[in-house]
């Protein structure tokens, strides 16, 4: 069980990412960062990450749009906070955000946990959001690593078991994991650099628990509430030493968004979990591509 925990855990993780500050952002827990100016698009890292990561993908489309880059809480520095269920915080604390900022349903894009993020905003308060962009994520994320049969239920155990896991880690060893996965994540050595940073500022108990979250939340069901656009960006190659294919990938991503109305899905050839940092002109043509149409 110990290893199947392991491999949940990495596995989860390759979908598992200041011109001006949002004023009275006290009552989020989470921190925004603005730039640009034009319609409103909302930029969500994934675990161990702050909105950071997407600083390029953004600079790419503030002339014609005003970002929002979001860090949640106990990610890269941000405070953690208290919660049974975190990942249904944030979200009711997005909405919210959308709505005390007035934005007329913006874009959302998320990386891995912030994709998952994205659609959940979708199916809860699906009358303020515009085009959805999911970026290595899906609505069920251990489905993606453990098969599209897995239940629910057997992935809540195996969840609280990851929680466990990775909530006892020392700061060494949470270092020493980041070595490791985020070598077969992203290809270029600054961008690794970068991400440990954020991973080492990040608190440990908080991705722990979104983590068991993940594993035990499942959105398939309710994709039809959904009324936005949706856009899919996957990426297999960095897998495939573990028998996945981009076909496999394209399957998987295909079943899991069957449920929602309007969805477009494109797989990389060639990047891994970071394709904001591998193919950063691939992603930024896809997604203008989508949004133009």
């Amino acid at each position: 069980m110990r290893q199947l925990v392991k491999k949940s855990v990495f596995f989860i993780f390759f979908w598992a990412g200041y011109l001006g500050v949002v004023q009275a952002q006290s009552q989020y827990s989470f921190a925004v960062k603005k730039t640009g100016k034009g319609a409103p698009m909302i930029f969500i890292p994934g675990l161990y990450c702050g909105g950071a990561i997407w600083e390029e993908t953004a600079a790419a489309f503030s002339d014609r749009y005003t970002c929002y880059m979001i860090t949640l809480p106990g990610f890269d520095g941000q405070p953690p906070v208290v919660s049974d269920s975190l990942l249904m915080k944030v979200t009711r604390e997005l909405a919210a955000f959308i709505r005390d900022e007035k934005l007329k349903q913006p874009v959302v894009i998320g990386h891995s946990t912030g994709g998952w993020l994205a659609l959940n905003l979708g199916v809860s308060s699906p009358e303020l959001t515009g085009d959805i962009i999911c970026v290595s994520a899906a609505p069920f994320m251990a489905a993606l690593s453990m098969g599209m049969d897995v239940s629910v239920d057997s992935c809540r155990q195996i969840g609280k078991r990851i929680q466990q896991y990775m909530a006892a880690q020392q700061p060494e060893q949470v270092k020493s994991g980041q070595q490791y996965i985020l070598k077969t994540m992203i290809r270029d050595s600054v961008y690794i650099a970068k991400v440990m940073d954020m991973a080492l500022r990040s608190d440990n108990r908080t991705q722990a628990q979104v983590m068991y979250e993940l594993f035990s939340n499942d959105l398939r069901p309710a994709l039809s509430a959904i009324r936005s656009r949706i856009l899919v960006l996957g990426d297999w190659y960095g897998y495939r030493q573990f028998g996945s294919s981009r076909q496999r990938v394209n399957e998987n991503l295909e079943s899991q968004f069957r449920l929602a109305r309007r969805t477009t899905i494109a797989i990389s050839d060639s990047s891994l979990h970071f394709i904001m940092y591998d193919e950063p002109q691939w992603l930024r043509q896809q997604i203008s591509q989508f949004l133009h149409r």
